[in-house]
């Protein structure tokens, strides 16, 4: 957490009113921009609402961060029901907790293409998000690999038992 967090979180995102001018920053968003200035004055007032400043998951840096959910969208792993996130009675650290254990994830790599837009994106849980990367050969090195035929082998090993086990098509 930043030294500030805590102090721009009870200020929160609602600073002093502008004029709306142009589009969300977010390539995805087509909603007009906020009408407050501060952190996050060219998204939307949605979008500004999330940043990470406020309290949210949203990054400007990263923009898939905008698009986490509360729950793991393949196991349906809800964080505040872990043991541990409710021991925690401080209410921001509880949600910092509960927020770190989800991840938004790429259904389409951006490296094959795959956007921001949230039709692109999954909330995931680590472990469902490490066993989709590990099936998918996210973290096959191909540097390992002298021959790209043992490479290509690997990978086709991988395919069906990640389109059964995670149910892709």
């Amino acid at each position: 957490m930043s030294k500030h967090f805590t102090q721009l979180l009870e200020q929160g995102y609602a600073g002093v009113k502008k004029t709306a001018n142009g589009e969300c920053n977010l390539e995805f968003c087509n909603n007009s921009r906020t009408k407050y200035k501060g952190i996050g004055e060219r998204l939307c007032e949605h979008h500004q609402k999330t940043m990470r400043e406020y309290g949210g998951s949203g990054r400007t840096d990263r923009p898939w961060t905008f698009n986490k959910q509360s729950c793991c969208e393949m196991c349906g792993f809800d964080p505040y029901e872990h043991e541990l996130v409710q021991r925690i009675d401080h209410n921001l650290v509880q949600r910092r907790t509960a927020s770190s254990l989800l991840i938004v994830d790429h259904i389409k790599t951006q490296r094959d293409g795959g956007d921001d837009s949230p039709e692109n994106c999954q909330t995931l849980c680590i472990t469902c998000n490490y066993i989709k990367t590990m099936l998918s050969g996210d973290i096959v090195p191909k540097a390992l690999y002298k021959d790209k035929k043992d490479y290509n082998a690997v990978i086709r090993l991988l395919k069906p038992i990640a389109k059964k086990v995670l149910k892709t098509g």
